[in-house]
């Protein structure tokens, strides 16, 4: 089973921010200029519901500086800090989660301050390398025409065949886990991997953040929860990599993940946000792919939006999505 994955239950942080005027070098978040390709700015539309502008403007000053390498950005208090460097990153952000050293950095006088844990001209060599390898599975994986579904099923496909799953890192607490350390190294536990699936579904133009709970036995998972033709739908790309060549975990209602690891709906924790969903706004109930669950193994062909697969008793079938 997966290392635990903190899942807070009590001393929820407030999302509720003070509004104030942003200060001048404060970005802008209603455009996105592309850097190497890559969007800079990924942002869920989970925390555009549930945290204000001002985090979101923080947030993507947070991403500015690591881009450039800077040591500050703009922050207006506490707990847009909190929010953008603990909670946002994690899915938004891989490059924090593994060069900022979020136990020395602080904020004061409206701006962030950013203690990176290698030395600036290697970090900078990092940064190079991160968007080389974000830009290259982009294209090797998203063609011209692609819709959501397509996305999703080729990003699911790939991570199946180029990821393996770290039983050591399992193990060892010592272990920086980050979506960036799977990207870079091609191997990862499910904290890793649910994170770097969404971030690249996201550079792709799909809405999709995380899911995580627990089981019966106190044992912990994360998996993703994306957007396909607006409705959501869970996908696990862990369980992709660690069971490979069945679309068992692909398009999931809630019912269907809840059965896949026993794990507690209720618990259901969204973007390691502290957001349980208790409305209901989340809700994946819509059955579409539930005749792709069966599958041992399949090939996608995007063109004709077709997926033909063999089922657990051997029967060959067509799905078209």
């Amino acid at each position: 089973m997966k290392r635990i994955v903190s899942i807070i239950l009590a001393g929820v942080m407030s999302l509720s921010l003070v509004s104030c005027a942003p200060e001048a070098d404060a970005p802008e978040t209603s455009e996105t200029v592309l850097v190497d390709g890559i969007n800079p700015h990924v942002y869920s539309r989970l925390y555009d519901e549930n945290f204000d502008e001002e985090t979101k403007r923080s947030f993507f000053s947070f991403c500015d500086a690591l881009y450039a390498g800077e040591e500050e950005f703009y922050c207006p208090d506490d707990v847009a800090f909190y929010n953008v460097t603990q909670t946002i990153s994690h899915q938004c952000m891989p490059l924090a989660t593994y060069f900022v050293d979020n136990s020395s950095c602080d904020v004061s006088g409206g701006r962030g301050h950013i203690v990176y844990t290698v030395p600036k001209d290697e970090y900078l060599d990092r940064v190079e390398d991160f968007k080389d390898i974000v830009s290259s599975i982009l294209k090797e994986c998203i063609k011209p025409g692609y819709d959501d579904v397509d996305k999703a099923l080729a990003l699911y496909n790939f991570f199946e065949t180029h990821y393996i799953y770290d039983h050591d890192a399992e193990q060892d607490g010592s272990v920086r886990l980050s979506s960036y350390r799977l990207l870079y190294e091609q191997k990862g536990i499910c904290q890793e991997i649910a994170p770097a699936y969404a971030y690249l579904l996201m550079q792709a133009g799909v809405e999709c953040t995380t899911c995580g709970s627990l089981n019966s036995i106190n044992e912990a998972h994360e998996w993703a929860v994306a957007v396909l033709n607006g409705k959501y739908y869970h996908i696990d790309p862990t369980w992709a990599v660690t069971d490979p060549g069945t679309l068992r975990y692909f398009g999931m209602t809630d019912d269907k993940r809840v059965s896949e690891g026993g794990w507690d709906r209720s618990l259901f924790n969204y973007g390691e946000a502290n957001l349980f969903d208790p409305r209901g706004e989340m809700k994946a109930d819509d059955t579409a792919f539930e005749q792709i669950w069966d599958s041992v193994s399949y090939s996608i062909d995007p063109e004709e939006n077709r997926i033909d697969l063999v089922t657990g008793d051997g029967r060959e079938m067509t799905f078209v999505y």
